[in-house]
């Protein structure tokens, strides 16, 4: 959206058009009688400089008519948030912990999958705020919830396996999602947790911390990914003979605990979703997209970019070469 932010300056435009109607009379009154340096509106006899003896006028009135533009201070407005939206707090906790690097979900494991549909997910939910909580042997608050989901987004794609140290914390993870919007007065707030294993990290308990999510009315879906059976992992390990650093396969299997995965979501009055492929996932992301949305309210932002400075550039370098051309090439006309 572009604006003026002080209208009231165009109002001088009239001036201008006022001194076009004046010289206009003037010079029918005065017929026959030319002279350059007061810009003649008509044409005469006596070469080029004399049939083009409007043209420093000409360029000084469209330069005035570009400084008025600039006075009136054009903007260009870019609204970044209304101030009503409707829409819920989400934050999403998702497993960082070595077995996301299995590739049963070929030709990616886990966590890309993982990462990219949760990604897709955060581009649908225009007017959520979201947050991203990362675990493994420990939970990290990689994004706090907002409604940059450009930043949520970003970060996201730059989470890797094993950044919170290789175990589950589950429990933790759900408290520190908690504390991202146990606070937050939406009506609807919604935890996440993607995981594909069991709880064997952390000092607290995963069915605690499900209870303290319900208490703070915050509910809680929870996706196990993986194929069971036998699974791909591939460990980066350095070969004693060259030094260099290759990929091995090892075959590991789901230990998965849906039973509590069950048990967390159905005591925030949220659901347990199974997800052995992308495929799967995707659905079941689907199915939560569908959540019911409430209002919030979000901050009003706007970005404002100044335009006033190419039109008083123009402006002033038109009007400068009418005065130089009025000076110079049209300066004197015999009567």
């Amino acid at each position: 959206m572009t604006r003026f932010a002080t209208p009231w300056a165009l109002l001088l435009a009239l001036l201008v058009v006022a001194r076009i109607v004046l010289l206009i009379f003037d010079r029918r009154a005065r017929f026959g009688t030319f002279a350059f340096s007061s810009f003649s509106l008509l044409p005469a006899k006596g070469g080029w400089r004399v049939a083009t003896a409007w043209l420093p006028f000409l360029l000084e009135m469209l330069g005035l008519l570009l400084v008025i533009v600039a006075l009136a201070r054009p903007q260009r407005v870019q609204r970044l948030a209304t101030n009503d939206r409707y829409g819920i707090d989400i934050v999403i906790a998702l497993d960082a912990s070595g077995s996301m690097a299995a590739e049963d979900f070929r030709p990616k494991n886990r966590f890309t999958v993982a990462k990219e549909l949760i990604g897709d997910f955060i581009h649908r939910r225009t007017d959520d705020r979201i947050g991203i909580v990362t675990f493994g042997v420990r939970a990290a608050t990689r994004v706090p919830v907002t409604y940059d989901r450009e930043i949520a987004e970003a970060i996201l794609d730059k989470a890797e396996v094993g950044e919170n140290g290789d175990g589950t914390a589950i429990g933790h993870a759900i408290a520190t999602a908690v504390n991202r919007v146990r606070t937050s007065k939406a009506h609807s707030r919604v935890i996440i947790l993607v995981t594909d294993g069991v709880n064997n990290s952390g000092s607290i308990d995963p069915i605690v911390a499900a209870r303290l999510a319900a208490r703070n009315g915050i509910k809680i879906y929870t996706i196990g990914v993986g194929s069971e059976g036998s699974v791909p992992l591939p460990i980066k390990r350095q070969n004693p003979f060259t030094g260099e650093v290759e990929t091995v396969y090892t075959s590991i299997r789901g230990e998965l605990d849906e039973k509590s995965l069950a048990t967390i979501a159905q005591s925030t009055g949220g659901e347990f979703f199974r997800a052995t492929d992308a495929r799967a996932m995707s659905d079941v992301l689907g199915r939560i997209d569908r959540l019911e949305k409430t209002r919030l309210t979000a901050p009003k932002s706007e970005k404002i970019d100044e335009l006033y400075v190419m039109p008083l550039a123009y402006g002033l370098a038109l009007v400068a070469l009418s005065l130089l051309g009025g000076e110079t090439l049209w300066q004197k006309v015999p009567a």
